[in-house]
């Protein structure tokens, strides 16, 4: 029985019975562990460790490997709710997908599955940018790149791979974008066609998490609400220190970016086109001098 449990374990918690039978468990042993409960059968022919997430048993269960958005949450990539699993399977696999699974035919040179039950990085990113909306697709390689599951440059290789519709979001990409929500709001100003910047260093402040023109500050905060009296003390104290520099400060709750976003969108734009975001002359002067 150990040897059956480790050739899973190899394996990635997730293998076939000719898999197994090549590494010497017999089946046998497989009916025996799955009656015990040690061993899940998912489909005819393929077996998973209870220790397999849901997700990834429920993935191989449809006939292939988790995928796209669901593969990358399952790595803590920054995707919006998504109420589907997605799951690729074989290019020639003719399958009617179950209700709630989305799913996969494509497969691209040196972009391969990392387990039985999981599609890489690179597959995953690809699907994702095949499959999304343009801007969830973004967020989720933005936060590819800044958690380090692809260096930036090798991210962007995969645009060749990409459709020639689809590679427009690869230019989109930007280091230094910490969250979904920070990302929503970068791509809010490219609609407006304004100057944009990521993770601005402010002397006094520290990193700004976008600068819109000269000016604009928008701070994004991922928790619902500030209760600690710390973190308030720091949010008044950043405010403060980035008005003295002449910033006008914009800080936006994870609700009214993700769930009241037209409306959220809107003020923005309406701050743009009074011409908020950029310095006046005497501002241009005093900083000048200052330099």
């Amino acid at each position: 029985m150990d040897r059956l449990l480790l050739a899973l374990a190899a394996r990635g918690g997730v293998a076939s019975a000719r898999q197994l039978a090549s590494a010497g468990c017999s089946r046998h042993f497989l009916e025996s562990a799955v009656r015990d409960g040690l061993v899940i059968r998912l489909r005819r022919g393929w077996f998973a460790l209870p220790s397999v997430p849901v997700d990834e048993r429920r993935a191989v269960a449809a006939g292939g490997v988790l995928t796209c958005a669901s593969a990358l949450a399952s790595r803590k990539v920054w995707v919006l709710a998504e109420r589907e699993l997605h799951v690729a399977v074989a290019p020639n696999a003719v399958r009617s997908p179950a209700r709630g699974v989305r799913l996969h035919w494509s497969r691209w040179p040196g972009c391969g599955q990392e387990t039985s039950s999981r599609d890489g990085i690179r597959a995953s990113a690809l699907h994702a940018v095949a499959c999304l909306p343009e801007e969830e697709a973004v967020m989720a390689l933005d936060s590819v790149v800044d958690r380090g599951l692809l260096p930036y440059d090798d991210l962007i290789e995969l645009s060749s791979l990409a459709s020639a519709g689809r590679r427009r979001v690869f230019d989109l990409v930007v280091r230094g974008c910490q969250s979904g929500l920070e990302t929503r709001i970068r791509l809010a100003a490219v609609r407006l066609r304004t100057r944009v910047r990521a993770q601005v260093p402010v002397e006094g402040v520290g990193s700004v998490d976008n600068v819109i023109g000269d000016c604009l500050a928008v701070e994004t905060d991922g928790r619902a609400f500030h209760t600690g009296s710390v973190a308030l003390e720091e949010d008044y104290r950043r405010t403060l220190a980035l008005q003295a520099r002449g910033f006008v400060v914009v800080r936006l709750s994870s609700r009214q970016v993700l769930h009241d976003w037209p409306a959220t969108e809107a003020s923005l734009a309406g701050l743009v086109r009074r011409r908020v975001h950029l310095w006046t002359p005497s501002q241009r002067r005093r900083l000048q001098n200052e330099g």
